[in-house]
């Protein structure tokens, strides 16, 4: 099982999704303690970043194996992410 830990621009970043999305967020929480980290998708080569996807939107967070903690980042839709990720300016 793993630990959720939210970045201090997190909070930035979930305020701007719309209620639905925050919702569909909350009720995956069950998710990102529990499944195995092989269960997302890598960001992009040579970006530490793990992702997922609810509908269109991207959350992006960070997996340590050892601690078992997960840190979470960011949540956007696409074109956002891929300019956190640093894929697009």
């Amino acid at each position: 099982m793993y630990t959720l830990e939210f970045d201090e621009d997190w909070r930035t970043y979930y305020k701007k999704v719309p209620p639905d999305i925050q919702k569909r967020f909350k009720k995956r929480l069950n998710k990102y303690e529990i499944f195995p980290t092989i269960s997302f998708r890598h960001a992009k080569y040579g970006v530490e970043f793990f992702m997922d996807e609810i509908g269109q939107y991207r959350v992006c967070f960070v997996s340590n194996e050892n601690s078992k903690i997960r840190r979470f980042y960011f949540i956007g839709k696409h074109k956002e992410y891929e300019k956190f990720i640093g894929i697009r300016k």
